[in-house]
């Protein structure tokens, strides 16, 4: 029988008080195998960004249970949730959140420093995920140097360089131009496959979802259809 990698059950996320609450995700229900292609389709406001952020550790349940890859987010403490993101969860985001200051190593190396991995290794996996990404030519240069899909080839190097078993790319083509976007998907997609990670993708495009993703999840107004 197929692994839950992700469960929801009655998971709602509520917001606010008295006569000013916001409900963004109301009683959710869902299931995602390990390994899955899931896109979760939905326009702004739709609450899947809220999916997202739950699923991500970067917030909390109101009501219901998420468990994610054995652990009850609902029930662990801020620095559990810390250890849960570095080392469960990829993210990749349409601003590519990379360091200017930093080069491109640098900015691969910084999950496998906070992960505490030493500098030998550090340097030797990230080359190793800048090379899978086809950025083995720009390891010392800053992000300012690059273009805009080889900054995002870096922040799915930087997603994936601490081998996490969930990939979360919020809107990852949405900075990019037509042919960028196809590359960036391109190669996620197959790093994805290679590692037999669960990849969430979260998006509003119809076209994308359909085209990268094995199943898809919509959501409006808080509610999830499958």
């Amino acid at each position: 029988m197929p692994e839950s990698i992700i469960r929801a059950v009655q998971l709602s996320k509520i917001y606010g008080s008295g006569s000013s609450v916001v409900t963004a995700l109301a009683e959710v229900n869902l299931a995602i195998e390990r390994g899955e292609r899931v896109a979760i389709l939905g326009k702004s406001g739709s609450g899947k960004s809220t999916l997202m952020n739950l699923i991500g550790g970067l917030d909390v349940p109101s009501t219901g249970t998420l468990t994610v890859s054995g652990r009850n987010l609902g029930a662990l403490t801020r620095s559990q949730l810390a250890d849960y993101r570095r080392d469960c969860i990829g993210f990749v985001f349409q601003s590519f959140h990379l360091i200017a200051s930093r080069t491109v190593q640098e900015n691969v190396e910084l999950p496998l420093m906070l992960a505490g991995a030493r500098s030998a290794e550090r340097r030797t996996r990230a080359r190793a995920m800048l090379d899978a990404v086809g950025l083995s030519h720009r390891l010392t240069h800053k992000p300012t140097e690059l273009s805009g899909g080889e900054r995002q080839r870096v922040a799915v190097a930087r997603a994936l360089v601490n081998r996490p078993g969930v990939l979360l790319a919020d809107e990852p083509t949405g900075n990019l131009d037509t042919a960028s976007a196809t590359g960036v998907m391109d190669l996620l997609f197959t790093q994805v496959a290679e590692r037999g990670m669960t990849l969430l993708l979260v998006t509003h495009d119809e076209e994308l979802a359909k085209r990268y993703a094995a199943r898809v999840i919509r959501v409006h107004d808080g509610r999830v259809s499958d």
